[in-house]
């Protein structure tokens, strides 16, 4: 259902308008929750009212609630807020001057098009950018899509100096630096699991498998583990090897070593499996400052991923680096094994975040009044759409 099924009203009080792909209370996961915390901080900031659209199913009554006790309890959000989904949206009236905020690259191609008839100015999208999103498909309609989203005139709002280097090189789309904010970790999690994890004289390693996400190398991941269980065999070595993200079929590494699958893990739980895991391998072939490594190299652990376009290296000297290859991958978690198994844990750091972007309320205030100025410019120049 596009944002142009919905009715625009000139005399309507404005309001921020956030646009989700879909929007379910009991899966807000770190692209979701960094974009509801995203959009929180915008209705704070502006002192407008929150509008939750999503482009997927009908909002059931039962989400509402469940919604304002996430809000409240994780961005401590405890403003009145509507949400619209779906089929509901042909129903619902929004305002002429309402801002609004695309959170991934199908909702502001939506919005493109509002913007396209008429419906909406591009002088009030901010666009809330936290992968390079044309890299999920091949060469295609989607690709083709995706790219033409980061051209259509709206501000941008960046998770991550990486990403924006990113976009600067591929897009050259030229990113305002006071617009950048660094990852959004559980700071406060990820001290708890640093505080709960224990030495153990088996090296313990937490894969973050998601087989059906291309961009998570799920299979170069499991060559690269089969190797190491393989040296670890030769060597006498004793390991446990846990995956979570998605369920898959256990893996037999070696004939002494298995990769059990955990499965999809609830947020408590993903905490849990970090605090008993002392080396994280996550690999992410896209410029997004993927979470899993900075969560455990914040926690003490330490993480082994990919390199691409020089985005990843020297971030932190327990993150540990190589190309998409299994036996570099191979070679740095052996390098990892060592070092844990030499030396205990290492305290909570949030180190590794420094030079990643500046507080997520100094970029979108910066944004908001860029955005302000625009559009009063706009609007002095005759054009109000």
């Amino acid at each position: 259902m596009a944002v142009s099924s919905l009715s625009w009203r000139a005399d309507r009080p404005s309001a921020v308008n956030v646009v989700l792909p879909e929007m379910r209370p009991d899966a807000v996961f770190a692209g979701v929750k960094t974009a509801l915390e995203v959009a929180c901080t915008i209705a704070q900031e502006a002192s407008l009212p929150l509008r939750l659209i999503s482009l997927g199913d009908a909002v059931r009554p039962s989400d509402r609630p469940a919604m304002a006790r996430y809000l409240n309890e994780e961005f401590r959000f405890d403003s009145d807020f509507t949400m619209i989904g779906g089929t509901q949206l042909v129903k619902s009236e929004v305002g002429t001057d309402d801002l609004w905020l695309a959170t991934h690259w199908t909702t502001a191609h939506s919005i493109d098009v509002a913007c396209r008839l008429g419906l909406i100015s591009n002088a009030r999208v901010i666009y809330l950018i936290q992968d390079y999103e044309p890299g999920f498909y091949p060469w295609s309609t989607q690709f083709a899509l995706a790219r033409s989203t980061y051209h259509a005139g709206f501000t941008s709002l960046v998770n991550s100096t990486l990403l924006a280097h990113y976009l600067r090189d591929e897009e050259s789309v030229d990113i305002d630096p006071e617009s950048v904010f660094g990852p959004s970790l559980d700071l406060t999690r990820l001290r708890s699991s640093s505080e709960t994890r224990k030495p153990s004289a088996v090296p313990r390693l937490f894969f973050y498998a998601r087989p059906s996400k291309p961009r998570n190398l799920f299979d170069i991941g499991v060559s690269a583990l089969t190797l190491v269980a393989q040296e670890l065999e030769r060597r006498g070595i004793d390991a446990t090897f846990v995956s979570a993200g998605e369920q898959h079929a256990d893996v037999e590494l070696s004939s002494t070593h298995r990769l059990h699958s955990l499965g999809k893990l609830v947020w408590g739980e993903y905490f849990d499996i970090l605090a008993t895991s002392d080396i994280v391998l996550s690999l992410q072939h896209s410029p997004h400052p993927s979470h899993p490594p900075l969560d455990a190299v914040c926690s003490g652990a330490i993480a082994v991923t990919n390199e691409l376009g020089g985005t990843r290296a020297g971030l932190d000297e327990r993150l540990f680096v190589a190309q998409p290859e299994p036996q570099a991958l191979a070679n740095e978690i052996l390098r990892a094994i060592d070092t844990t198994m030499s030396a205990p844990p290492a305290p909570f750091s949030e180190k590794v975040l420094s030079g990643l972007g500046g507080p997520l309320p100094a970029a979108v205030r910066h944004v908001l009044r860029g955005v302000e100025e625009s559009y009063t410019s706009t609007r002095g120049c005759g054009n109000s759409k």
